[in-house]
């Protein structure tokens, strides 16, 4: 064996740039990964042909620089800037191809060694930094017979661009050596200039709507994997391999034919076929699977190298045990929406959900699924053909990843799996399922998908997700460090304080946002933190703790004493009671509204020491204190729960913890309670909207309330902040804020960060009843709050006068006696 030196001939020179650009969305998620794990072997994109003919060394490298030439993205840098990543296309790059000759190898050795040095090759890493992510060797196995490895970044370079790759080589070679010009399409656009549309786009009207969409399709999704046979470890892995099976000829004309029949894609059969193998596997009612697009709607990316491919996140639903067929049709419908919908970048995606941080896990997806025919077709070029070859896995992504590629020879059905939670023996029998189900599927697609039997499997105990660590709690980093962390957190996570449990992504940090954080950590402090870190320790008090190389901040938690305090509003003569949280004024009515059988009590914190450790608690804590003070007797009747704004929100923990306890909790009102996160999940355009007529309306109605001398001018100017300010500057005492009103802010401040963590469970509890003031527009008894699955869908939403508080006087007291009584009387 013989190896032809690639190391670029002549002094190295500093490339020219000849344009720097945005990063794509794919790009921007390849450095977040890459950042993660610097030379991530699993971003490699491994390509293997078989080389057949004529054919010449030099020639195929000249050609393999001309297409370089041709395409800026195969002359690409990544470097970083105040955080964010952008791209660097070059003049040239010295672009060398390694030849290994095999030809003196004993030829039982030759077939071992080219599969050896092609998994050395598709797992040699990349640095970003450097222009020209891209590599070729040249494998002679005979004097007319080699393997092209062909490995590149997934940042430059995708499925599609094998194809593009294959013909221009092919053409380019063929032409140099018949002595003529090549036959390759004009490149009207770069890269770069792709990069350009797709930041336009992102900013548009039409983005938005791509978000809608998403949002719920996505909404009240779980997390979908496939248990493990060993446990995670605290990060993840990407050490994989694959097995794969070929399907006989017949099997291709079986398949066409059935697509045919009933009437969907190819793709859409295979992706119902291996959705019910899923949910066979595991019996979950939802299963989630990501898919790759091409990306490439428009005529002029068709004949360019780059990375245009998207993530798509397909959900699909089991409510029944449905016929093949009836799947088929559901799965059809479901892809159908989601191509309509591809422009919706994945981590853009991950930016919307905001799914809960796993450094072990990937976010929404850890199963992938793809269908296609092989993108390199098997050609003759003038003396040589080119001839598509099964490539190694360079390293894996996701848990799982079920790939059809479809050859002349027929079918190959592949399993890449992650080799440090699978072992070889499962993914066999995943294997064996999912040909059953397509044998099903083709021969019986009336058949119920319970028919398709699903292995068992013994999974050991341990084989869950492992814990990370925590650090432990005692010593401070210095003052001034902690508060200079702090106000980093607050600049760019936009929040006006941070606390040592919040968490960066719950409080809508995302990837880029993480990037700024850590480039400007390194900038101010002596610190070189990493994704990977943060992902890990996403507290403020962990991150602040790893950084500063001390144990995380904090110290033991005290005891905190239980702030609530019970007021007795009425004693009832019957068993039923209403308890309504802090306003303690405000419901004082509701006691002569409801029946007399009824008692009324009201739970608040108004005296409380709101700085001895209950601004650090969370709002499940502050729910279950607030039961504590209620004093509930189990063998007492029926009860409500009442809250108003952020209150709503803590009277539905409330009385999920109730149900917990064992107390009969028969409705649960609350009044203008928006779910947390959602307003923060429409696009800012939308807030900006929302919070324009919020204050029109707000305008209004207290100028109506003025003018008809319903409410003092001093009051009415103690509603608007500007006049409000303007009070306090020049020092008017009847316009400054009551003890009461002081305290009612203090503590809203405290529930409103606690809440901001909160994820209510989807229980779809029919105890609720919505009640919507004039403070909200209409829209919000469509949107039902934005509460989703946490509430029935039979709930009511019932519209009560006045803005707000004032909803509470009158008339919208006696509409929330209505709302309750009914539910309690009978109790």
């Amino acid at each position: 064996m013989s190896t032809v030196d690639n190391s670029p001939s002549g002094p190295l020179v500093e490339p020219q740039i000849i344009g720097e650009f945005p990063c794509t969305q794919t790009q921007l998620r390849c450095w977040i990964l890459d950042q993660l794990n610097p030379g991530n072997p699993a971003l490699n994109v491994a390509v293997r042909w078989e080389i057949r003919g004529n054919f010449k060394a030099s020639t195929l490298e000249a050609a393999f620089r001309k297409v370089i030439q041709r395409h800026e993205i195969l002359r690409t840098r990544f470097i970083e800037r105040g955080g964010q990543p952008f791209q660097q296309a070059v003049s040239d790059v010295n672009f060398k191809m390694s030849v290994i000759d095999l030809r003196g190898m004993p030829l039982e050795q030759r077939q071992a060694r080219i599969l050896s040095i092609g998994e050395e090759t598709a797992q040699a890493p990349f640095d970003l930094s450097t222009p020209g992510l891209f590599r070729v060797t040249l494998l002679m196995a005979e004097n007319e017979r080699g393997f092209l490895l062909i490995t590149a970044h997934q940042s430059c370079f995708d499925g599609w661009s094998i194809r593009v790759l294959g013909r221009e080589v092919g053409e380019i070679a063929a032409a140099i050596d018949a002595g003529r010009a090549p036959v390759v399409p004009e490149l009207p656009l770069q890269y770069g200039d792709y990069a350009l549309w797709q930041q336009e786009y992102l900013q548009s009207y039409g983005f938005e709507t791509e978000k809608t969409f998403w949002r719920d399709m996505l909404q009240g999704a779980p997390y979908f994997e496939v248990s493990p046979d060993r446990p995670r470890g605290q990060v993840k892995t990407n050490r994989g391999n694959i097995l794969s099976i070929v399907q006989p000829p017949v099997f291709t004309d079986r398949m066409d034919a059935a697509a045919r029949a009933h009437r969907v894609s190819q793709y859409s059969f295979g992706a119902a076929v291996l959705s019910a193998a899923l949910h066979r596997l595991t019996e979950a009612q939802t299963v989630l699977f990501g898919s790759q697009i091409a990306g490439r709607e428009h005529s002029d990316l068709e004949d360019m190298i780059g990375v245009f491919i998207n993530n798509m996140v397909l959900r699909f639903d089991f409510r029944s045990d449905l016929s093949f067929d009836e799947h088929i049709r559901s799965v059809s419908t479901t892809i159908e929406g989601a191509l309509n919908h591809q422009r919706m970048p994945f981590n853009k995606l991950v930016e919307l959900v905001n799914p809960v941080r796993d450094p072990a896990r990937n976010p929404l997806i850890s199963v992938n699924f793809n269908l296609q025919k092989a993108f390199l077709e098997d050609r003759s070029y003038g003396g040589f053909e080119l001839i598509s070859s099964p490539s190694q896995s360079p390293g894996v992504i996701y848990d799982l990843s079920f790939i059809m590629i479809g050859r002349p020879t027929g079918w190959r059905m592949s399993i890449e799996y992650n080799a440090d939670l699978f072992d070889a023996s499962t993914v066999e029998s995943l294997l064996q399922l999912w040909r059953n189900a397509y044998e099903i599927a083709l021969d019986r697609p009336e058949a119920p998908l319970s028919s398709l039997a699903a292995p068992n499997r013994h999974l050991a105990a341990s084989a869950k997700a492992a814990p990370m660590d925590g650090a432990l709690t005692k010593k401070s980093p210095p003052d001034t460090r902690m508060e200079a962390l702090a106000e980093l957190w607050k600049e760019i996570l936009q929040v006006p304080q941070i606390r040592p449990d919040d968490d960066f992504f719950a409080l809508g940090g995302h990837s880029l946002l993480a990037l700024r954080l850590l480039s400007e950590t390194r900038a101010r402090f002596d610190a070189a933190p990493t994704l990977q870190l943060l992902f890990r320790q996403p507290t403020f008090a962990g991150f602040a703790a790893a950084i500063f190389n001390t144990e995380e901040i904090g110290g033991p938690r005290e005891k905190v004493v239980n702030p609530w305090e019970l007021i007795t509003c009425k004693h009832g003569v019957g068993t039923g009671a209403v308890y309504t949280l802090n306003h303690p004024f405000l419901y004082y009515r509701l006691a002569n509204e409801l029946p007399d059988s009824v008692s009324v009590y009201n739970v608040n914190m108004f005296h409380a020491d709101l700085k001895g450790g209950l601004d650090r608690l969370k709002l499940e804590d502050i729910a279950g204190l607030a039961i504590d003070a209620m004093q509930i007797d189990k063998a007492a009747g029926r009860v409500a729960v009442v809250g108003l704004c952020v209150n709503g929100v803590l009277a539905m923990e409330v009385a999920r913890q109730m149900r917990e306890r064992g107390i009969d909790v028969g409705v649960t009102a609350i009044i203008d309670a928006w779910a947390p996160g959602y307003f923060a999940s429409l696009p800012k355009r939308e807030q900006a909207r929302w919070n324009r007529e919020r204050r029109r309306k707000r305008l209004a109605y207290y100028t109506r309330k003025l003018l008809s001398r319903r409410i003092r001018l001093i009051d009415y100017l103690k509603q608007f902040k500007v006049s409000q300010s303007l009070l306090s500057m020049f020092g008017v005492k009847a316009g400054q804020y009551s003890a009461e009103e002081e305290a009612n802010g203090a503590v809203t401040k405290v529930l409103m960060a606690a809440a901001r963590h909160y994820k209510p469970l989807q229980m779809k509890d029919s105890s609720v009843v919505l009640l919507r003031s004039s403070a909200n527009h209409p829209r919000a008894r469509q949107l039902r709050f934005g509460w989703g699955d946490a509430i029935a869908s039979e709930c009511l939403v019932v519209d009560i006068d006045g803005w707000h508080e004032d909803s509470l006087t009158s008339s919208g007291i006696h509409g929330l006696a209505s709302s309750l009584s009914g539910k309690l009387v009978d109790s």
